[in-house]
């Protein structure tokens, strides 16, 4: 077992933050003693800058995590007896944070087969009392998106007292050539909030900056909630920092293709299913229950992500990581399919 283990359980991007982060963190260092400013402008002034297409700094705003930004959207938007969906299996603080307000989470599971969107289904779930409509997209923990068609017919299909927030914390790794614009979706005046995160890609995990993008009035209304000094000077330095290194963005993303290429390459030849992703982890299914597999593999030193809390009692999602971890994460599982000498499941999950 190595010293450190391989964390391939949290799609943390492993080449960490770009050089230029480090340098900007250690320029302010200095400054710790020092309040940050009391507001966001001048890293949403950079953001629209960056976005472009009409982003202006009035449809963005920054939070601490995109899992605040899902906390400060369900208290903005529901209240005890209202609904929500969400299509399941995904990410659990949509449940979460909607729960905390009272309201009633309405599962609409994704497609069984290829985890798509059910769009007729989760327009039909709509009643007088749904107030928003989660979709992670790409979605975790399943790496399926939702098309650009998909999206039209929600947005189209939803009345006009539903919100459809798209957690796209992923999207840099898209490649899918459908995928929706939902931030000009946002600037068009639809009714969408667009979750952007510095923790994937950009490799910021530990400083915890989200990004919002939706009309300036929605914006206002979740704006309105913010803590005083709601990001410190190095997480909005760090963030800054790291938009102008779209380079490292670029190898970051070119990293997690090939990785994604040499997994399925190995569940292939080892007789694994396993679904395509368009973000950095794959989801496969186990010929073990998932917290077993996990715990085995935790004895070989690689960390994964049991599928079990997601309800995929025979599933597992694997974060790509640096070839040596990925090959250490595909030697192991050949080990454990060896001792097992169990056939893969058939029955999905």
């Amino acid at each position: 077992m190595p010293n450190t283990p391989y964390r391939l359980h949290y799609n943390e991007n492993p080449l960490g933050p770009s050089p230029l982060v480090m340098d900007r963190i250690r320029a302010h260092l200095a400054g710790l003693s020092l309040y940050p400013p009391r507001d966001d402008d001048a890293l949403r002034n950079r953001l629209a800058a960056f976005y472009g297409r009409s982003v202006t700094p009035d449809h963005l705003f920054t939070t601490y995590s995109g899992s605040e930004a899902l906390d400060l959207i369900a208290r903005v938007f529901l209240a005890p007896g209202d609904e929500v969906i969400v299509c399941g299996p995904t990410f659990h603080v949509y449940e979460r944070t909607a729960a905390w307000q009272g309201a009633k989470v309405v599962d609409v599971p994704l497609d069984g087969e290829d985890f798509s969107v059910r769009t007729d289904a989760v327009l039909e779930a709509v009643t007088a009392r749904t107030r928003l409509v989660y979709l992670g997209n790409p979605n975790n923990p399943t790496g399926s998106i939702v098309n650009r068609e998909d999206m039209d017919r929600l947005h189209e299909g939803l009345p006009s007292s539903v919100t459809l927030v798209s957690d796209e914390v992923y999207h840099q790794f898209v490649t899918h050539p459908d995928y929706p614009d939902s931030p000009a979706d946002a600037v068009a005046g639809r009714n969408v909030i667009v979750l952007h995160s510095f923790s994937k890609v950009y490799g910021l995990a530990g400083l915890r900056v989200g990004v919002v993008i939706s009309r300036p009035d929605i914006v206002e209304r979740l704006a309105g909630l913010r803590r005083t000094f709601h990001l410190g000077s190095l997480e909005m330095e760090a963030a800054a920092a790291a938009i102008d290194d779209q380079d490292h963005v670029a190898q970051s993303v070119a990293l997690a293709e090939q990785g994604k290429k040499t997994l399925y390459a190995a569940f292939d030849r080892l007789g694994v299913a396993c679904w395509l992703s368009e973000g950095n982890f794959v989801l496969f299914r186990t010929p073990v229950p998932a917290d077993e597999l996990t715990a085995r593999m935790a004895d070989r030193g690689i960390l994964v992500g049991s599928g079990n809390r997601f309800g995929l009692t025979h599933s597992i999602r694997v974060s790509v990581g640096l070839p040596e971890a990925n090959e250490a994460f595909i030697s192991a599982l050949e080990c454990i399919l060896i001792d097992n000498r169990q056939p893969v499941t058939s029955d999905g999950r």
